[in-house]
C-alpha cells in the first residue's frame, strides 16, 4: 500500500466525509513466500527459540531479536525485541515489542521480550473473539477458510501453466522435462473452478508424463488447524475448513486412496 497519513476528512459544518482512497502499488511477496514465512514463524515458537512466546491453546508465530552495543559503546547497552502473528492459519494481531537496555541477567530477545508478548496476546486474544483450542467453542468465534478458484492452465505449455500458478501464489506439482516450453499440460489436480485456500498444491499433467500418485489420507481428528495443514501438505493434499478449536471431521476418512492435490475437507470445533 502506498503510505498515507490521512484516512478522511470530515467538514464539521455540513458533517460531509471526504474519504481518502487507497493506493495499491504492488504486491511485494508472493502468497507462496507467505506461507513459507509464517510456517516457519509458528517452527519458532513450538520448536525453536521462540518457546517463551507461545500462548495455550492458539498458534503463534514469532521471531526473536537481539542486537549488542555497537564496539566502544557498551554503555548503550543491548536492544532485545520479539515479533509475533495470531493465529499463524489467519492472522489477525500483530505485535512488535522492542526493549532497550534491558536490566535482565540474559538480555535476549527470547527471554526478556517473548514472555511480554505472550501476556499481552493471552489476553488480545479472547478479548477479539477468538476461541482458543482448549476452551468451549459453542457461540464462539468461527473460522472460515478464505478460498480462491484455481484458474484452468490446461491447453497451455508446462512452463506458462507453472508462471500462472505461482504468480498468483499456488504450490505446483510436476515432473521435471527438457520440453516444458514446448509440452502442454493435459490436466491438472485440483481441476479449474474448484474452490482452495491461499497457497495451495496444484499438480499438473503432459501427454509426456500422466502417471498420477496416489496417496493416504492420514487421520486429522483431534489435530489443530495448523497441525492438520502440515499433514496433507507434506501429502500434497489441500485443504479447506470451517469452525475453530480440534478436527471433528473430515469429508475423506483416513486410509482412503486419492490423488496428490486432492482437497480434504474438515470441520473443527
Amino acid at each position: 500500500m502506498q503510505p498515507r497519513i490521512v484516512k478522511q476528512i470530515e467538514n464539521t459544518d455540513t458533517g460531509t466525509v471526504t474519504e481518502i482512497e487507497k493506493n495499491e502499488v504492488r504486491q511485494v511477496i508472493s502468497g507462496e513466500t507467505a506461507k513459507r514465512v509464517r510456517e516457519m514463524m509458528e517452527y519458532v515458537v513450538t520448536d525453536g527459540g521462540g518457546k517463551h512466546g507461545a500462548v495455550q491453546g492458539y498458534s503463534i508465530g514469532g521471531k526473536t531479536g537481539t542486537a549488542e552495543p555497537s564496539p566502544g559503546k557498551q554503555d548503550e547497552g543491548y536492544t532485545v525485541s520479539f515479533v509475533s502473528i495470531a493465529p499463524v492459519e489467519e492472522p489477525e494481531v500483530v505485535i512488535l515489542v522492542a526493549i532497550y537496555h534491558p536490566r535482565k541477567g540474559n538480555p535476549y530477545g527470547s527471554t526478556v521480550a517473548a514472555p511480554i508478548v505472550s501476556n499481552m496476546l493471552s489476553e488480545i486474544l479472547p478479548y477479539l473473539g477468538i476461541a482458543s483450542e482448549d476452551s468451549d467453542t459453542k457461540g464462539a468465534y468461527t473460522v472460515t477458510a478464505k478460498t480462491t478458484k484455481v484458474p484452468d492452465v490446461t491447453n497451455k505449455t508446462l512452463t506458462e501453466a507453472k508462471k500462472t500458478l505461482q504468480n498468483l501464489g499456488f504450490n505446483v506439482v510436476s515432473s521435471e522435462t527438457k520440453k516444458s516450453n514446448s509440452v502442454l499440460v493435459t490436466e491438472q489436480v485440483p481441476s479449474k473452478n474448484s474452490s482452495v485456500i491461499e497457497g495451495a498444491t496444484i499438480c499438473l499433467y503432459t501427454e509426456e508424463n500422466d502417471v498420477r500418485t496416489s496417496v493416504e489420507v492420514p487421520n486429522l481428528i483431534g489435530m489443530s488447524l495448523s497441525e492438520a495443514k502440515s499433514a496433507l501438505s507434506k501429502k500434497n493434499l489441500n485443504i479447506t475448513y470451517s469452525g475453530s478449536g480440534k478436527v471433528k471431521s473430515q469429508n475423506i476418512a483416513e486410509g482412503e486412496t486419492v490423488e496428490q492435490g486432492t482437497v480434504i475437507t474438515i470441520k473443527l470445533q
